[in-house]
C-alpha cells in the first residue's frame, strides 16, 4: 500500500483500522510500521474522529438547552410597554384604520395637487398678449357666465 492509498482509505473509511478489510487492514498496519509519516496521518484521523463523536454526544443537548430556553421566553407574557409622548396625538380610532389599499391614491392626489400649484404660480400666462388690466379679467369671467351658444342654457 502507497502513502497515497493509505491517506484515501483513511478519508474513505476513517481511523478505525477494524473496521477495514483484513487486506486493507494487513497493509496499512505494514505501512504503519514502515512510516512515520503514515503514523501521524493516523493520529491525526483519530483525533477528528474523536472531535465529531464527541461534538455529536454534546451538541444535541447544548441545542436542546438554547431552543428550550428560547421557547421559556416567548412563553411569558410581554413586560408593559412605555407609553411615548407622540401615542395622545393619535386618536385610537385613527391608528386602528388600514390605509395600505389606499396608499397609492393618496400619493397620486398628492402628486397632482402639487403639479396644479406649479402650473398655477409658473404656468404659462392665457391672457392676451397686447391686453393689460381689468379688460382681461372681464372678459375671462364672461366667457365663464355667458350663454351657451347652442342652446342657450346660461349657468
Amino acid at each position: 500500500m502507497t502513502p497515497e492509498e493509505f491517506r484515501d482509505r483513511l478519508d474513505a473509511h476513517g481511523a478505525d483500522l477494524s473496521a477495514w478489510s483484513p487486506a486493507q487492514r494487513a497493509a496499512a498496519e505494514h505501512l504503519l510500521a514502515a512510516e512515520p509519516a503514515a503514523r501521524a496521518w493516523l493520529l491525526r484521523a483519530r483525533q477528528f474522529d474523536n472531535l465529531i463523536e464527541r461534538a455529536m454526544k454534546a451538541g444535541s443537548t447544548s441545542q436542546d438547552v438554547s431552543g428550550d430556553r428560547v421557547l421559556a421566553a416567548l412563553a411569558r407574557p410581554l413586560p408593559p410597554q412605555r407609553r411615548s409622548l407622540l401615542s395622545w396625538a393619535w386618536p385610537a380610532a385613527l391608528l386602528d384604520v388600514d390605509l395600505a389599499p389606499a396608499r397609492l391614491r393618496i400619493a397620486v392626489l398628492g402628486g397632482v395637487a402639487c403639479a396644479g400649484i406649479v402650473l398655477g404660480l409658473f404656468g404659462p400666462d392665457l391672457t392676451d398678449v397686447g391686453r393689460t388690466g381689468p379688460a382681461t379679467a372681464e372678459m375671462n369671467l364672461a366667457a365663464v357666465f355667458e350663454a351657451e351658444p347652442l342652446t342657450g342654457v346660461r349657468p
